[in-house]
């Protein structure tokens, strides 16, 4: 009699020492995904196994650790998402303020210019007359080649009269310094 127990009690050992090990085998499989940051393979064996063994504890567990860390990692890429949307807005108001100070800058430098060169100034304020200015709604003009390089060859010419005239200062300057032994 006590050989036919032993005969229907193994059986019943080896069932669930197999279904221990494959429930083993999905959590260690499942384990291993999530070390390795493969979320959605960690869950995807996790569900299979818990398709087989439901009530298992460590299947359970590390389900909801799975789940946890997916949407701590949701949440980074929103994070990250939000903040590169601000670092471009940044960007896009920085070019914005850049360009803006260059024109205000090119129209310093052209007020400067129409001061000390008043028979050139005329005929650009003659061409400014006739086309819109900026606050009126339209958009700014474009520089042509040909006023590119008007206003080049005015700056060229202005910087070598600063030059002579720095020249002049500093020829008086060290003609007054004489020997004072």
């Amino acid at each position: 009699m006590k050989h036919y127990f032993l005969l229907f009690i193994i059986p019943f050992l080896f069932v669930a020492n197999a279904q221990a090990q494959s429930a083993d085998y999905y959590f260690h499989n499942s384990a291993q995904a999530f070390i390795n940051a493969d979320m959605q393979t960690a869950l995807d064996n996790v569900e299979q196994g818990l398709s087989q063994f439901p009530n298992d504890m460590k299947l359970n567990e590390l389900k909801k650790k799975i789940e946890e860390e997916k949407e701590k990692q949701q949440q980074q890429q929103q994070q990250q998402q939000n903040q590169d949307q601000q670092n471009n807005e940044q960007q896009e108001d920085n070019q914005d303020q850049q360009q803006q100070d260059s024109q205000e800058e090119q129209q310093n430098e052209d007020e400067q210019e129409q001061k000390e060169n008043p028979q050139e100034s005329d005929s650009e304020e003659k061409s400014e007359l006739q086309e819109p200015k900026e606050g009126e709604g339209k958009a700014p003009k474009e520089i042509s080649k040909e006023d590119a390089e008007k206003i080049l060859k005015a700056l060229a010419q202005k910087e070598k009269e600063l030059l002579k005239e720095f020249k002049k200062q500093k020829s008086k300057n060290s003609a007054k310094h004489d020997k004072d032994w």
